[in-house]
């Protein structure tokens, strides 16, 4: 992933000191000189894949770049942080992530800090849903809660990765409503709704675009959804708050680097980003994958994400799952 090799970038520094030029001119001009790889860390066909290919795309589109995207699943996003790790702090190699990861480094799944990272921009953000197959006699939050409280474990409920974001929202659920529920996870979201309509789980939490096309069939059907309040892109599905459940809670997607990616580098990605979030190719692909637009960069996006880790540290250690 580096730029420049260290005796250019020794020459080079000479030659502008002696020029009395600004020493940042050259990089700034030459990012990006060969191929960007954008490291997915989730497995192909689910919600992050498809924003990660989109913005590859676009990005080769709107600020002429060559891009490549590789798909590395595993971990609840170690597999694919170490992937970046192993790499020379360049800007050469782009992790495409989720909110997952404050969960992961939280329970130390994810061998990392926030700070090994630079969070660049939080580009995508959406609500979770409690779904069921179409033929479930489940009709409502409600439903789900009173079987669960009668029959402990009586549902196979699932959704992506371990210790993540969805099963975060089940934690909440079983605190305030008192059942108790196992947890199956998944590599990758678009596996999800799949494992409804193949009757391997019964219900699962899941951010509505990773069954879009399942649930526009109607062969899932969303029970609840956990935005404040209800959502523009579907109108007729209660909140868990109108269903008496005071969870509100989103999941953020984005773009990070290695710790140690030349501020210079990062401004030319920041810059490639804003062409692309400017674009009606990029609104059009939030609008049709029913996605909300945060747009936070890198300053706003790392003090979220640090915020999150401290409250889910917490949460993890009030249910028990984190001594």
């Amino acid at each position: 992933m580096k730029l420049f090799r260290r005796t250019f970038l020794a020459t080079a520094a000479a030659a502008t000191l002696a020029l009395g030029m600004a020493p940042t001119a050259q990089a700034q001009s030459n990012y990006p000189d060969k191929t960007v790889k954008l490291v997915v860390w989730a497995g192909t066909g689910g919600a992050l894949d498809a924003y990660g290919r989109e913005l590859a795309r676009l990005l080769e589109e709107k600020a002429g770049w060559e891009t490549t995207v590789e798909n590395r699943p595993g971990g609840s996003g170690a597999v694919g942080v170490a992937t970046i790790m192993a790499q020379p702090a360049d800007g050469y190699h782009l992790l495409i992530l989720t909110g997952t990861l404050t969960f992961g480094i939280a329970q130390g799944l994810i061998p990392f800090e926030i700070d090994d990272l630079r969070l660049l921009r939080a580009m995508q953000s959406e609500p979770s849903s409690l779904a069921v197959a179409e033929d479930s006699e489940l009709t409502s939050v409600n439903d789900f809660v009173d079987y669960m409280k009668a029959n402990p474990n009586g549902l196979r409920v699932g959704g992506h990765a371990p210790a993540g974001f969805h099963q975060y929202v089940l934690y909440q659920l079983m605190q305030e409503a008192g059942f108790e529920s196992g947890w199956i996870p998944h590599d990758a979201s678009g596996k999800v709704p799949l494992a409804l309509l193949g009757d391997h789980i019964d219900a699962a939490f899941m951010t509505p675009s990773s069954g879009l096309s399942q649930v526009t069939s109607g062969d899932v059907k969303l029970l609840g959804i956990t935005s404040e309040e209800r959502s523009e892109y579907f109108p007729d599905l209660p909140t868990f708050g109108e269903q008496g459940f005071d969870i509100v809670d989103s999941v953020w997607r984005g773009v990070a680097v290695k710790a140690g990616t030349p501020d210079d580098v990062v401004a030319e990605i920041q810059s490639a980003l804003d062409k692309v979030t400017a674009s009606d190719e990029w609104k059009q692909f939030q609008e049709n994958r029913k996605q909300n637009s945060p747009d936070l960069k890198e300053e706003a996006f790392t003090e979220m994400a640090k915020g999150q880790l401290e409250g889910q540290r917490q949460f993890l250690k009030d249910a028990g799952i984190l001594e």
